[in-house]
């Protein structure tokens, strides 16, 4: 598909939005693109961070790295590279960096407190993201407001060079109530639809090269299963 080759070697220093159906292969996609940048864009494996929202979904990227970069010599690699889930990379990332050692907050207010030191704390903004290059963001649809927010300033961090990719299906969004409530006018209104941080990385990520891509083939079911 044209569009998957698109999404592979899109230049990585240029922002990209891909919206992936059902069997539309987001995660072939996603390592194939990784391979890429070092193969023919020669960007290092430490300059890479990869982010995606479960372990499991981590665990299938780390497998098929490995058994991808192994049948092509390039086995130590994979270790270089940063594939981590925000909750891992937000506790490594506040371990490793931060130099007052200040208490870690609990699982439930880990992402908003690293959000939070990476917008109001430069030098920890650049400790975390300065040497990287290419962010890549699997399943986006799981995204919440602190995620956005820590992606921004990952980009941020990396003085506003790295190459920000994400992919994933806004029609797949079933995590709308882990968003919290906004409050407008003093009211609670309702959780938001993954469909806006869609529209935000558009426009926040908008520029020269900026690409937004539709997966919509679907290679895993059959037609009649595709109709249905």
């Amino acid at each position: 598909q044209p569009n998957q080759w698109a999404a592979l070697t899109h230049p990585y220093d240029q922002h990209l939005l891909v919206n992936a159906g059902p069997g539309a292969g987001k995660t072939s996609v996603l390592v194939g693109r990784i391979l890429h940048l070092i193969r023919e864009q020669n960007i290092q494996p430490s300059e890479i961070i990869v982010l995606a929202f479960n372990r499991a979904v981590v665990f299938e990227i780390k497998k098929r790295l490995q058994s991808l970069f192994r049948s092509l010599g390039y086995a130590a690699y994979v270790k270089r590279l940063q594939v981590f889930t925000f909750h891992a990379f937000a506790m490594r990332s506040l371990v490793m960096f931060d130099e007052g050692r200040s208490q870690l907050p609990n699982r439930e207010d880990l992402l908003d407190f690293f959000a939070w030191r990476l917008e109001f704390d430069a030098n920890f903004r650049q400790q975390v993201a300065g040497g990287c290059r290419s962010i890549l963001v699997d399943e986006f649809q799981d995204v919440s407001h602190s995620i956005y927010q820590i992606l921004l300033q990952l980009y941020q961090g990396s003085g506003s060079r790295a190459g920000v990719m994400v992919i994933g299906d806004d029609d797949q969004d079933i995590l709308r109530w882990y968003r919290k409530e906004r409050i407008a006018n003093g009211k609670p209104e309702l959780h938001e639809f993954a469909e806006k941080y869609f529209k935000d990385f558009e426009r926040d990520f908008s520029g020269d090269g900026f690409a937004n891509l539709l997966l919509d083939k679907n290679f895993r079911s059959d037609d009649e299963i595709v109709k249905a």
